[in-house]
């Protein structure tokens, strides 16, 4: 042993203490990967912000060049959504389109001698399970 440190010393080459443990490795690595993800993060919110910017500017620079008058574009309403209420006889549900801002309409109830308010025109009567039919909203009476 004594030989080889001779040999070193002869040599004019450094003897340096050599580490065998893989934590002082791993830890390196964590740390030095740390970095340079929240470089790459910074990055990503420096190059976000820059597109945000850009976009921005490009939006007010660009004014609305005068164009003759077209025709107006006419707008398609959705249509009417059909919703369920419960009925007086177990099981049985009307179907109704919902219309926003809807009077209401009445309809006499084939199961009972009663008329029914809802809130759209009725398009027809469906049987359902119980499981379905006790989740639905009554009818007004």
């Amino acid at each position: 042993m004594r030989e080889f440190a001779a040999e070193i010393k002869s040599r004019g080459l450094r003897a340096e203490a050599m580490r065998a443990t893989r934590t002082s490795r791993r830890t390196a690595r964590r740390s030095a990967a740390r970095r340079s993800s929240r470089k790459a993060a910074a990055k990503r919110v420096v190059k976000r912000s820059a597109k945000r910017l850009t976009a921005r500017r490009v939006a007010k620079a660009v004014k609305p060049v005068a164009v003759k008058a077209l025709r107006p574009v006419k707008v398609v309403a959705a249509p009417p959504v059909p919703v369920l209420y419960k009925l007086c006889k177990p099981g049985w549900s009307v179907i109704v389109e919902q219309i926003q801002n809807a009077q209401g309409t009445r309809f006499v109830c084939p199961f009972c001698p009663r008329s029914h308010r809802v809130p759209g025109p009725v398009r027809g009567f469906k049987k359902m399970r119980r499981a379905q039919w006790v989740r639905l909203r009554r009818v007004e009476e």
